[in-house]
């Protein structure tokens, strides 16, 4: 057996955000512990402790711990065990026979990835139940709305044109439930999408704000949406999808304030750690007594679009979750009848999954 110095093990566990962790296993006594593993098990944690005392960390029962020791004494080398601490937290487990007395144990904290892998779990049964009640609370509004039409094209055949009015009005009121339906899913869906933790990826920031202004003026031609920013291309380290989620509450916000023949701009400015993202409308603005409720859940800040578009109180709540997760911070300022400006600032990298 190859014996590994004491002395090299420390300088790697001096240097790693993982927690080392040395010891006797026959005398179970900790030969050496890293900061890195006292700050994961929130106790101190030093040569000459008994690995014992730190026993009442662990949810895991002795025999699991003894059978995992002599399975790592037999192997000399064990991974990817998996075990929860008292606090709720996991931690993944790699170990090492140093020697015929010597065990290193390195303690990765993987919580976070343990609660996005039962996110998507959750997300996946979750998806197949909405769809479902989709399906089972749309399909006798749909239905009706089909009726209506058939209805309608007699009347204009019989030329019966008197009762034309009652037609639309009662397509009018079942469209409206329809979307009071999609928009309550939708609510739901974005609370349970602010909970979920950021996984970061490389990514054009640009072309992300890009393909949500096309979108927005596919549905709304009547106003402008200008994009300005210096450079061509900004490549961050973020989540995407949460990004995109954030600037499309944002950008629809403005777009839905605005009236038509306004103007809604689009500022990306840069600095060394940072970007910036500000988007400035020509719009209602918002009256003095709504701005103190504007990033609250459900606020009283609510208002419908100058469309009539109807809101469910989550926009801007919903994005400053998103973007506290990210790391950054969103403020704004608004005049009423000038119009408002949101400004989002985020982190150029944000590494690993995080809360």
């Amino acid at each position: 057996m190859v014996e590994f110095s004491l002395d090299i093990v420390e300088r790697i566990g001096e240097l790693s955000p993982d927690g080392y962790v040395v010891y006797d296993y026959k005398s179970n006594i900790v030969e050496y512990a890293n900061k890195a593993f006292s700050q994961l098990v929130n106790k101190e944690a030093h040569a000459g402790y008994s690995l014992q005392s730190l026993r009442d960390i662990v949810m895991e029962d002795d025999e699991f711990i003894k059978t995992c020791v002599r399975q790592l004494v037999k192997a000399r080398v064990v991974s990817n065990i998996e075990a929860r601490l008292k606090d709720n937290r996991f931690v993944a487990v790699e170990g090492y026979l140093l020697s015929d007395h010597q065990l290193m144990l390195i303690v990765r904290d993987i919580t976070k990835s343990k609660e996005f892998l039962t996110y998507i779990s959750d997300f996946g049964a979750r998806k197949d139940a909405i769809l479902d009640m989709v399906s089972h609370n749309l399909s006798g509004p749909l239905q009706l709305t089909n009726d209506l039409l058939n209805a309608l094209d007699q009347t204009i055949r019989t030329q019966q044109y008197h009762t034309l009015e009652h037609h639309t009005q009662l397509i009018r009121q079942n469209t409206q439930h329809c979307i009071e339906i999609i928009n309550s899913f939708l609510k739901e869906e974005h609370l349970a999408s602010a909970r979920i933790f950021v996984e970061s990826v490389r990514f054009d920031a640009l072309q992300k704000i890009n393909v949500v202004i096309e979108r927005m003026l596919a549905f709304d031609k009547e106003k402008q949406i200008l994009l300005e920013s210096a450079e061509d291309s900004l490549f961050v380290t973020s989540d995407d999808v949460k990004f995109f989620q954030v600037v499309h509450n944002v950008l629809s916000n403005a777009v839905k304030f605005t009236p038509a023949r306004g103007v809604v701009r689009v500022v990306v400015d840069t600095s060394d750690d940072t970007f910036t993202v500000s988007v400035e409308d020509n719009g209602i603005g918002i009256p003095d007594p709504l701005q103190p409720h504007i990033f609250e859940r459900n606020t009283a800040a609510s208002r419908p679009g100058l469309k009539g578009e109807k809101s469910i109180g989550m926009g801007l709540f919903i994005v400053k979750e998103l973007v506290t997760l990210m790391g950054g911070n969103v403020t704004f300022s608004s005049k009423e009848n000038v119009g408002t400006s949101v400004v989002i600032t985020l982190p150029k990298a944000r590494f690993g999954v995080h809360h």
